[in-house]
């Protein structure tokens, strides 16, 4: 069901709210639980820095603004969007991924990452920290934005979020290879 209805959060509330989430989304896997939560907080964020008010995550449960490409056979929604190029922010219009929860959306995105080489090449799954998995991700070229990693590393410190890596990180497993989310 998609929630248009959501009412305004704080990043504390949306930490609280979706922790356990991450946490089990995360489990028995090489990724970290606090980058997963400091990538939901600024995806999912809208304009005004309000965790899950986006368009996309509040009416779409998308909190991570993941496209629909091609090979998608899910529901999909087009919006505009801001893509870092050639120096600047552009506005462009994509189409994007609809999730029925947030569950979906945030093992989705976890596969996403699994699933695509480029993320296992840039050494994303042998980061030995949060800080260096943030950075392998916007190596491998998860954003457009360049300030991306500062950005997850700023968020993952402000909240300390690194409490919910505790217990949670092993080697990555191979990934599904369903096309869709589990």
């Amino acid at each position: 069901m998609i929630n248009s209805n959501i009412r305004q959060m704080t990043r504390i509330e949306y930490i609280m709210k979706y922790a356990s989430l991450v946490i089990e989304v995360c489990k028995n896997t090489a990724f970290f639980p606090s980058v997963m939560m400091a990538q939901a907080l600024l995806e999912s964020s809208s304009k005004e820095g309000i965790p899950g008010a986006s368009l996309l995550a509040s009416k779409y449960n998308n909190h991570f603004g993941i496209k629909a490409r091609i090979n998608w056979k899910g529901r999909k929604v087009a919006l505009s969007t801001e893509e870092f190029m050639n120096g600047a922010m552009i506005a462009v219009k994509a189409w994007f991924r609809v999730y029925e929860n947030a569950y979906q959306s945030f093992a989705d995105r976890l596969q996403v990452i699994l699933r695509n080489p480029r993320y296992r090449n840039g050494g994303v799954f042998k980061a030995s920290s949060a800080n260096e998995q943030a950075q392998a991700i916007q190596r491998s070229g998860y954003a457009t934005d360049p300030n991306y990693a500062a950005k997850l590393i700023a968020i993952i410190r402000k909240h300390k979020l690194e409490d919910l890596d505790k217990d949670v990180r092993t080697e990555s497993p191979e990934p599904t290879t369903n096309g869709q989310c589990p």
